[in-house]
């Protein structure tokens, strides 16, 4: 794996974008989170008034378990979201538009070819990753190459100005892989992680024998390459290396089902640093998010009751970086407006007139 540095928040710019946020027009703190986001991008960009952001989506196919008895359909579904989504005429393409995001779609490890479908980038790790009970779901090589086209992504991205990378996926079983790869790093039961993703058999059967697949691999672990070769998938590795890549160039990433949510697990094994680069969208309403999210010690922001991947949680997500953008460049402070300032309370040692 190549060698990268993820450098620290940029202190000063954040102090001063929080100097200007405290001196808008509001009640110190009224706008919560938004708060906090706009404060980090100024850490993130070396700014402390950021604005228009530019945004890219990336949506990295892959096909889980092709090996398994689940596999009814040989890629035939993910094949036909993957040409919906090189259409242009997607949910995720529509939400992107209005933010001026532009869409990159990848081929990671879908089972059927995709060579034909214009606009869809060909990195092909394996045709889908095997269920990972008897053997490794991948090999340390697999991972390796998949790591490598996430950091060659996001140097793309870096050079071409972007700024903010939504990331999503596309592919059949993929919660299988998400359920492993949480499962295998942070621990939790699971019984806990299966409680409303039983499929054929009962949870507490399901919950022993993937447990005791689990054990055989030596997992838990907080190695994230091992895991990863494990109970991964093309698409979370190669997430996996863009969100590291993104990270080191100092550009954002947001997240939002627990298939994106295992590649955050994964690149913070790696690095501890890149959660400073990460952001949350939406609430899936599903356990295996809901433990990732636990684990990483962070909450959802946007609550649509949304039951799909394909990055659409994660490019909603980008809009809520914009409505932080324009809270601190649209919004004026109090000298702007001549406002009088606070001279008691809890903002007359923030609030200045400037």
């Amino acid at each position: 794996m190549r060698n990268f540095v993820i450098e620290p928040l940029h202190k000063p710019s954040m102090e001063e974008c929080r100097l200007r946020i405290d001196n808008l027009t509001k009640p110190l703190y009224s706008l919560a989170r938004l708060e906090g986001i706009t404060e980090r991008m100024a850490g993130i960009l070396k700014e402390e008034k950021p604005n228009n952001l530019r945004h890219a989506v990336v949506i990295v196919g892959a096909d889980i378990a092709v090996d398994g008895p689940q596999n009814q359909t040989h890629g035939v579904e993910s094949l036909k979201a993957m040409e919906r989504l090189a259409s242009g005429h997607s949910a995720t393409h529509g939400a992107a538009k209005k933010i001026g995001a532009d869409v990159f779609l990848v081929d990671a490890g879908l089972e059927l070819d995709t060579n034909n479908i214009e606009g869809v980038r060909q990195h092909k790790l394996a045709r889908g990753s095997k269920f990972f009970r008897m053997h490794a779901a991948l090999t340390p090589d697999i991972v390796e190459q998949g790591l490598e086209v996430g950091f060659a992504l996001a140097d793309e991205l870096s050079e071409k100005g972007y700024q903010t990378i939504g990331i999503g996926t596309v592919g059949e079983r993929s919660l299988l892989s998400a359920l492993a790869v949480t499962a295998g790093i942070t621990g939790y039961p699971m019984a806990e992680l299966l409680a409303e993703n039983n499929c054929t058999l009962s949870i507490q059967e399901k919950a022993k024998q993937l447990t005791a697949s689990l054990a055989e691999h030596q997992l838990p672990s907080q190695d994230g390459v091992h895991v990863l070769a494990t109970v991964g998938s093309p698409d979370v590795v190669v997430l996996t290396g863009l969100i590291l890549g993104a990270a080191s160039h100092r550009m954002a990433v947001v997240f939002d089902t627990a298939e994106t949510g295992a590649a955050v697990l994964a690149a913070k094994c790696i690095n501890g640093a890149v959660m400073d680069y990460v952001f949350p969208s939406v609430h899936m309403g599903e356990p295996v998010q809901t433990a990732q999210m636990k684990y990483l010690g962070i909450q959802p922001h946007l609550f649509y009751g949304f039951e799909m991947d394909e990055a659409l949680g994660s490019t909603m997500g980008l809009s809520v970086l914009d409505a932080g953008m324009h809270m601190l460049n649209d919004m004026k402070t109090f000298g702007e407006a001549s406002v009088n300032v606070a001279v008691d309370g809890p903002g007359s040692e923030r609030q200045d007139g400037r």
